[in-house]
Parts: C-alpha cells; sequence; structure tokens
C-alpha cells in the first residue's frame, strides 16, 4: 500500500476541517450538563490551543459522557492526534449512531493511521447516512488512492463527476487521486475545473495553488498565493518562495538555452537566496527546515552558475553542521569535485547515489548524469579497472527510442544519444582510439546534421593525429552550430595543431570570454599560454662502459638551446651551444659549439636556419645549418636540411681535424599515432675527401594498448658506404644493419597534466660489414619519462648494445637524457 507522502494535496483536510469547524460543537454545547470550565476548555480548544481539552477529557475515562467522547474525538482529530481520536472512538458501543461531524473525524483518523478498510467503512457508513454531505464521497475516493487502489478511485471519481459535474467537490476528490498516481498536470486540470467552478471558494483556491505547486508552475503558484495570504501560514508560504526560486535554478540548467541566459537566470536565483536565507534565518526554530532546504537547494544554482568552489564550500559546510544532504543533490556536489580535479571525492558521492535502492527509479536523466560522471571520476582517477561495471550500465541502459502516450510514432530517445557519446569519450580516455573514432564515425553517418556528435569526431581525429580530417569535421559542424562553443574549442585545438596561430588566438579568446567557467575553454587557454612561453632544449648523453670505435671511452654530450617566446606569431629567435668529449687510441678530443638562429612556423611548414661557430682543437671553424619539414596533408611529411660544419661529425674525425659538410632528407607516412614509417637519406663530405651515403628505414606499429601500457613493434634498418679506407675514424666501406625490437611503455603515475612512465626497449638482429662478415646485435634499454603541468618534460633512458665493429664485438653502455621547459 501507498503511504500518504508529507505534501499530499490538501482536498482532504480542507473539505473535512470545514464541515467539522461548521457542524459543529455549538449544538453541544446547548446540551445540559457540563460545567462552565468544561465549556471553556472546548471553546480553548476550538481556538487552536488543544492540549488542555484533551488532558480534561483523557482523565473521564470509561465514565465519560457520549458528549466528551464525541468532543474527544473531534479534538484529537484537529491536534493530529489520530491514534488517540480512534482510542476515544473504541470506548462508543458498536451500535453507536454518530453525528457527521463526529463520522468525519473518525474516518480520517483511520485514514491518518492507514487503517484503509476501516477508514473506507467509516465513509461509506457516513455518506449512507448523510448522502448530503459531500466530504463522505470525497474521502472514500482520497483513502481509495491512498491505499493504492488507483482503479477503484478513478471509476467513483468519474462517477461523481458523472453525477455532478458542477460540484467542485467531486473536481478535487478526482484531482487527489491524480496528484497521487504522480499525474500532476491532469490533476491540475481538474482543479482549474473546481476553481472555475467555485473561484471564491477559498478551499478550492487553495488546492488549485497547491496543483500548481504540483505541476512545477511554481512562480504561478507564489503569485496567486501571494494574493490569497489568509489561506496559508507562514512556513507554508516559505515554501512557494522556496518552489519559486527551486524553479529558476531548473531553468538555468536547462541545456537549450545559451550559455549568458543560463547563468542570469542562474544570478537572479542565487540573489533570491541570498536576500532569503538571512531573513528565515532570523526567524530561528519555526524556519529551519526551511532554511536547510533553501541552502540545499542553493547547490543546484551554484553548479548551474559553475561555481564550484561555492558549492563545496557550502556542502561541507552543511555536513559540518549536521544537516544531511539528500541524494538529489549529490550528483551535481560530485560534479563539482570532479570539476575542481578531486575525482576521489566526487567518486564516492556518485556511488553513494547509485548505491540507493532507488537510483534505479531515479529520473532517467539524473541516472545517466550519474554514471558519466561516475565513470570520468574513475577514468579521472586512473582507476580504468573499475570502468566497466558503468560503460555496460550506460550501454545497456537506454533504449534507442521512445513512444511517447498517445503519439502514433516514436521519437528519437535524446538520452541513447547522449549515452553512446559517453561510451565513445570512455573509449578515447582509455586510448582505445580505433573504437572510439569508429562509433564516432557510425554515429555521424546515421546523424550527419548532429554539430555535437561532428565535434566529439574531431577530438578523435586530433588525438589520432589527424588534424585535417579535425578541421574538416568542425567546418561542417561550424555551418550546423557557428557559435556552438564545442565546436570553436575544437577548431582552437586544431588550429594549434597547424600551426593557425591567429586563429587559436581569436577562438581561444572568443571562448574564454563567453564562458570562463567552461573547462574546455580554460584549456585552450593554456594551451595557448604554453604556446607563447619561451621554451628552453636540452639534451645529452653520457658513457658509462664503453669500448667503441665510434665515441671513446669516457664519453660525454650535452646540447642546450634557448628559444624565444613567439614574435609576431610565426617567429622565435633562438642561442645555444654544446659540449662534447671522448678519449680515443689518439688522444683526448673535446668540442664546442656555439649556435644562433630562427625559426618560422605556420601552417604545414617549419623552416629553421642558423649561424654556428666549431672550436675542436684546430681553430674556430664557422657553420650554417637550414631545415625544413612540410606536411603534405595528414599522412605525409617531406623534410631536409643542409649544414656547413656538421655537428653530426663523427668526434673521432673532430679530433683529427677533419669536418664534414652533410644533407638529409626525408619522407614521413604516418597512418596515425599508432603506425610511422619513415625513409631517410643523408649524404656526407668530410674534409679528407670521403663521401658518405646513409639510408635508413625506421618504423613503428601499435600492437597493443591499454590505459597503463602499450608495447610497439619497431625495425631499424641502416645502411652507409664510404668512399675511403683508410680514416682515422669508423668508416666501413659498406655495411647493412637490421634490428626489429619492442618497445613497452608503462603509466607508473598520472594525474591529469602530471604524468611519470617508464620505457623498455628490447632488440636483436644483425650487422653486416663489408669484409667483416656478420654478427649479431642486442640492444636493451631502460628509462623514465616525466611531464608536469604542460611546461616540463624530461627523460633519461640507460641503453646497452652489444654488436660488431671491424669484425671484434664491442659493448658499451650509455645514458642519454633530455629536457624541454617552458616558462
Amino acid at each position: 500500500m501507498q503511504s500518504r507522502g508529507p505534501k499530499q494535496p490538501q482536498v482532504a483536510r480542507t473539505t473535512l476541517r470545514r464541515l467539522a469547524a461548521c457542524a459543529a460543537l455549538a449544538p453541544a454545547l446547548a446540551l445540559a450538563g457540563p460545567s462552565a470550565d468544561y465549556d471553556a476548555l472546548i471553546l480553548r480548544a476550538r481556538a487552536g490551543d488543544y492540549e488542555p481539552a484533551l488532558a480534561m477529557l483523557r482523565q473521564q475515562g470509561p465514565t465519560a459522557s457520549t458528549r466528551a467522547i464525541h468532543d474527544h474525538i473531534i479534538i484529537a482529530g484537529w491536534a493530529g492526534k489520530p491514534a488517540e481520536a480512534i482510542t476515544a472512538y473504541e470506548r462508543l458501543p458498536a451500535s453507536a449512531v454518530l453525528p457527521a461531524d463526529v463520522q468525519l473525524a473518525v474516518a480520517r483518523a483511520y485514514r491518518d493511521e492507514q487503517r484503509w478498510q476501516d477508514a473506507l467503512a467509516r465513509y461509506r457508513e457516513g455518506l449512507r447516512r448523510h448522502p448530503a454531505q459531500p466530504a463522505f464521497a470525497a474521502g472514500e475516493i482520497m483513502t481509495l488512492a491512498d491505499a493504492g487502489q488507483f482503479d477503484a478511485a478513478r471509476a467513483a471519481g468519474l462517477k461523481w463527476v458523472a453525477r455532478q459535474p458542477r460540484n467542485p467537490d467531486a473536481r478535487l476528490a478526482l484531482a487527489y487521486v491524480h496528484a497521487r498516481q504522480g499525474q500532476p498536470f491532469e490533476a491540475l486540470h481538474q482543479a482549474d475545473l473546481a476553481q472555475g467552478l467555485a473561484p471564491e471558494s477559498p478551499a478550492v483556491q487553495r488546492e488549485y495553488i497547491y496543483a500548481l505547486q504540483r505541476a512545477r508552475m511554481a512562480d504561478m503558484a507564489l503569485e496567486r498565493a501571494q494574493r490569497r495570504p489568509d489561506l496559508f501560514n507562514a512556513a507554508q508560504m516559505r515554501g512557494f518562495e522556496a518552489d519559486a526560486l527551486a524553479q529558476q535554478v531548473r531553468l538555468a540548467a536547462m541545456p537549450t538555452r545559451s550559455e549568458a541566459e543560463r547563468f542570469a537566470i542562474a544570478d537572479r536565483a542565487l540573489a533570491g537566496y541570498d536576500a532569503l536565507i538571512p531573513a528565515w534565518r532570523q526567524l530561528g526554530e519555526a524556519a529551519r527546515d526551511d532554511v536547510a532546504r533553501a541552502r540545499i537547494d542553493r547547490l543546484h544554482a551554484l553548479h548551474a552558475r559553475a561555481r564550484m568552489a561555492d558549492l563545496t564550500q557550502e556542502y561541507e559546510a552543511l555536513i559540518a553542521e549536521g544537516i544531511s544532504v539528500p541524494r538529489y543533490a549529490l550528483n551535481d556536489v560530485a560534479s563539482a569535485y570532479l570539476y575542481q580535479r578531486q575525482p576521489e571525492r566526487a567518486r564516492d558521492l556518485y556511488r553513494q547515489v547509485a548505491a540507493d535502492e532507488a537510483f534505479d527509479h531515479d529520473d532517467p536523466e539524473q541516472r545517466l548524469a550519474n554514471q558519466t560522471g561516475r565513470y570520468y571520476a574513475l577514468a579521472e582517477g586512473e582507476q580504468y579497472d573499475e570502468t566497466g561495471a558503468v560503460t555496460e550500465a550506460v550501454q545497456s541502459g537506454y533504449a534507442p527510442w521512445l513512444y511517447p502516450k498517445g503519439q502514433a510514432t516514436r521519437i528519437p530517445n535524446d538520452l541513447k544519444l547522449e549515452s553512446s557519446q559517453t561510451l565513445a569519450a570512455a573509449r578515447l580516455q582509455a586510448d582505445d582510439t580505433v573504437a572510439a573514432q569508429q562509433h564516432l564515425e557510425d554515429m555521424v553517418a546515421n546523424a550527419p546534421n548532429n554539430s555535437g556528435l561532428r565535434s566529439d569526431l574531431a577530438i578523435v581525429y586530433r588525438a589520432r593525429e589527424l588534424p585535417r580530417a579535425s578541421e574538416a569535421e568542425l567546418k561542417m559542424a561550424e555551418t550546423q552550430s557557428p557559435r556552438s562553443l564545442g565546436v570553436e574549442n575544437g577548431q582552437g585545438f586544431t588550429a594549434l595543431d597547424l600551426q593557425e596561430w591567429r586563429q587559436a588566438e581569436a577562438l581561444s579568446a572568443d571562448t574564454l570570454a563567453r564562458a570562463p567557467e567552461n573547462l574546455t575553454s580554460r584549456r585552450l587557454a593554456r594551451e595557448w599560454e604554453v604556446h607563447n612561453k619561451a621554451e628552453l632544449r636540452i639534451s645529452g648523453y653520457r658513457g658509462l662502459a664503453s669500448d667503441s670505435p665510434v665515441n671513446g671511452n669516457g664519453d660525454f654530450g650535452i646540447d642546450a638551446v634557448l628559444y624565444s617566446s613567439p614574435i609576431h606569431y610565426n617567429w622565435r629567435v633562438f642561442g645555444g651551444g654544446g659540449y662534447a668529449t671522448g678519449d680515443f687510441e689518439e688522444g683526448r678530443g673535446d668540442y664546442r659549439w656555439l649556435r644562433t638562429g630562427v625559426e618560422w612556423r605556420g601552417r604545414d611548414l617549419t623552416v629553421e636556419g642558423e649561424v654556428s661557430t666549431h672550436d675542436y682543437g684546430h681553430g674556430v671553424k664557422p657553420g650554417v645549418r637550414l631545415s625544413a619539414a612540410y606536411d603534405l596533408d595528414d599522412h605525409w611529411q617531406i623534410g631536409g636540411s643542409g649544414e656547413i660544419m656538421s655537428r653530426d661529425t663523427p668526434l673521432r674525425a673532430l679530433t683529427n681535424d677533419i669536418s664534414s659538410n652533410r644533407l638529409t632528407g626525408y619522407v614521413r607516412w604516418r597512418a596515425n599515432e599508432r603506425r610511422e614509417w619513415t625513409l631517410a637519406v643523408a649524404p656526407s663530405r668530410f674534409s679528407d675527401g670521403n663521401q658518405r651515403w646513409e639510408l635508413g628505414i625506421n618504423g613503428r606499429e601499435r600492437v597493443y594498448t591499454a590505459p597503463h601500457l602499450k608495447a610497439d613493434l619497431e625495425l631499424e634498418l641502416s645502411s652507409q658506404r664510404n668512399t675511403r679506407d683508410d680514416a682515422p675514424y669508423f668508416n666501413p666501406s659498406a655495411d647493412f644493419m637490421a634490428v626489429p625490437g619492442v618497445r613497452l611503455t608503462h603509466t607508473l603515475y598520472r594525474r591529469y597534466e602530471t604524468a611519470w612512465e617508464q620505457i623498455g626497449t628490447l632488440g636483436a638482429g644483425a650487422y653486416s660489414q663489408q669484409g667483416y662478415g656478420t654478427g649479431g646485435v642486442i640492444a636493451l634499454g631502460y628509462g623514465q619519462r616525466y611531464r608536469a603541468n604542460d611546461v616540463l618534460d624530461m627523460g633519461a633512458m640507460v641503453t646497452g648494445i652489444s654488436r660488431p665493429y671491424d669484425g671484434v664485438r664491442e659493448r658499451e653502455l650509455r645514458i642519454v637524457f633530455d629536457l624541454a621547459y617552458r616558462f
């Protein structure tokens, strides 16, 4: 059976009290017998002071007169003590015939105690004995509804309305049935008809206002209640005011409105709360519950206004004061913690909401919001092993079509679309970019005019290092939603990838001005800010144990270069220098260089030119370098460089006063972030007359992807040919090396822009040198990388290799390191 809620329709108490108050005790008071004190206590009870009369009536016990028992029943009902009213009634003989007002009081007491059959029996008995009293018919119908017998209640209500279509009580009784069934608009329709029949009736006006309130027309309910303040007490008026503010908050949270309009509505609601809450606090204990309710509702307004720090601060204040925050507000609180990058606290609150038995019966929109938030809380907390159950629930929990009552055609379920977008985002966040791309491409094919789907697909393309594909999707999305934040932010990120600096700046400025609270807008602004910083790059190596004829013993090298902040968008100047040293049979080699130059970066093209000085013990020599890289499309890149006094000249050659000039050219094909191949050729001319040709092919293929582990197969093929055989540096006539390998990247720690990874490499192949045969090559490496706050990227790797040189197996162990820092 369905219990009566705390905010059930008021027709019961209004109709019954109207009859009870009017019937009255006046005839009884006219009877002879009771003392003047008795009469005075009864009069006080009629004025609202119940307890003195009840205390007197209780003292009479079994000797009480029939009149006293009747008075006891009525006053106990007034005082809200139905059990006491029933106890008094049950002292009467079973054959007792009750006056109409007493009969109503008894029936209502049974109803308040949820003794439905007893209540129905008394209402039906009253209707039989007093057919002219509408309160009995209304009471029977409402009790049937309270008992969950909706079909019977509705049938009785319709029968009464058919019999007396102009009876407002019949309309109100039927409105009550609809309200108990959760049909607020049908209830409002009946209350509106009753109001049209009896516009001056206080009881009808009261029920009409409550019907407006139940139908979530809180502003209209408040307006009408303010016209008739005599119908409601102060607590009820506070309830209407709180409902009206809550309605504004709901409007502010509606996604169909623009962000400016939503924020304006939320600001008005917050201003209302800021006025009401202090005023209600001054009322003390009488308004304590209203203050708590307003503070909880205010959490939703803060969420709609994206004042997340204020929201969590207020939530924590409520908890500290011992105020229980209901579960319907916890989704917003959890979302606020997630916004502030506290995923563990968000996760716990989302789980608290989902663990409740009522979760499966929640509004589907709220249920999906919880599931989506729970997934992101787990993912951002790097707990991917726990996300499977959530994504499965999202995938299976929402039907693709809705079948509205009264409509002949089905309509698409927006929540199914949102859940599918969540699944695609989940796959992307777990680095399953292939599945994310396929899922979204299928969705876009089925809904080509949905700009949100195209924006999501563009995000996947960027993650797959396909910025031009992303740009094309966003251009199509722009034709559909030119001012969409998602579209503009996506275009901003894509512009950065494509080196469209002016476009990136304009888009970031616009989205940040329009929605400074939007996390994606903030992220774009952060990336633009980092782009405009100066940059320091350092790279180097150190030989730990080596008998290599190429690098010598105790070899060490370092290079540092400092780039300026961008100048006029495309230009950067840079300067730096380096040092290398190593011990060889003929002595120690030392090499120092300084360089300065300019870099130009624009769409598809990066060009860098520098002048340099080189000192390797034989005087200072000038040098020049020019390099360029050009993107043909998302997959193909060509590039090359030319150097006079190349820094790639072997240190042993420089030690012997032999320098080189070098050209390089390459073609790179990149399918996506998982597959890449590069073909490079590099002719060099040494000052001793040697001419060297180098050819290399490098490839990478992803074979395993998980949120915290990646495995790539790698292949390195290289060959060189030299024209001199007697050079004082390693200079084979011809050689060839093939080393396939595997590279594992394991994420040890990740927290938003901070990540710590360990990397392991293993390669095994063969090296063949003309005149010396073929030997095996084994390479092992272990390293770590650390990235922080978008501005620091550093790493080091220890590598050991065993391979033959001139037919003799040599071993070397070295560490290489690099750092990039923006400031």
